[in-house]
């Protein structure tokens, strides 16, 4: 239900619609659809009530009937499709519930997943950095001596910090300055989301396993099997051309894995891509001291060095 909104629904929703809008923004193929269906699924269950993953993975099967599986959209439009969908959602349970539809839509409006729907790349990109530290915006805010309503403002996408405080926050994150350049303020990281060949986790030699996603086949025609990185744990999708696109996983019952890395983020029935309220995807966040390894989190390489140009 709505009420049982708490952080790890805000942070699955969060890292759910970053995904999904980096996939929208580029030719997700064929691989990258499955991926943008449980991802779907995820913002269904998080923000409209829905509590059993079957059902939500096919509403957002039915939600993506007709999507093409190669054009790209703008940041902007993919945000608003995704929006859309989500309400369109929710008009749905309300018919199933049998709640007045006016009263469902103004709920969701009102709901704090909204938030998250108009967040630009720069407010999700500072909240996924900030949030995957483990440091409270008491403790960034102090460390980058910012008042400390402005990373609140800038959280919720109210406001923009201006060149030099986005250079001090940068610093104070770990973060290669060009990521919070105004330049990238309205351009996804999609490079967080596909990889092209080998994992990015750097660990395993590139190696994979095939297994099952989880207990029941997407569909037919995308199939069950994911790529499992030797190092990481963390389970592909791969389209023709080689490109990987990692993929959260659904329990169901009491789905035990044999990749150790998912073991403990794998939950029953209703929690869909439950590892997402984790750091995610895994290869790309670690601690230190290794992979599936407790303490302070480790910025992702990407992050850490300049961003490719567009």
């Amino acid at each position: 239900m709505l009420e049982l909104w708490n952080r790890g629904r805000e942070l699955r929703a969060l890292r759910a619609l970053d995904g999904a809008t980096a996939l929208l923004a580029t030719g997700v193929g064929e691989a990258g659809m499955a991926v943008l269906q449980r991802l779907l699924a995820t913002v269904f269950e998080c923000g409209t009530g829905g509590t059993s993953a079957a059902v939500e993975l096919a509403r957002a099967g039915d939600a993506l009937a007709g999507l093409s599986l190669d054009s790209a959209q703008s940041e902007a439009a993919a945000r608003a499709w995704l929006a859309e969908a989500h309400r369109q959602r929710a008009l749905e349970r309300a018919q199933e519930t049998k709640a007045d539809p006016g009263q469902a839509v103004e709920r969701l409006l009102g709901h704090p997943v909204w938030v998250l729907h108009h967040l630009d790349p720069l407010a999700r990109r500072i909240r996924i950095v900030h949030v995957s530290t483990g440091r409270t915006a008491a403790e960034v805010s102090r460390a980058a001596r910012l008042e400390s309503h402005l990373l609140g403002r800038w959280f919720k996408g109210e406001t923009r910090p201006d060149a030099a405080q986005r250079r001090t926050l940068a610093r104070v994150l770990g973060v290669a300055p060009g990521w919070f350049g105004v330049q990238r303020d309205t351009v996804v990281d999609i490079a967080l989301y596909q990889a092209d060949d080998r994992c990015p986790c750097g660990v395993g030699a590139a190696r994979f396993a095939a297994s099952t996603l989880d207990e029941r086949s997407l569909s037919a025609a995308w199939g069950r099997l994911g790529l499992y990185c030797i190092g990481c744990g963390q389970p592909y999708l791969i389209e023709p051309d080689g490109r990987l696109h990692p993929v959260p996983a659904i329990g169901t019952g009491h789905f035990t894995h044999e990749f150790g890395a998912l073991g403990e983020k794998v939950r029953p029935d209703g929690y869909l891509g439950t590892e997402l309220s984790h750091p995610w995807p895994i290869a790309h966040w670690h601690t230190p001291a290794g992979l599936n390894r407790r303490g302070a989190l480790r910025i992702p390489d990407l992050y850490r060095t300049a961003p490719a140009e567009n």
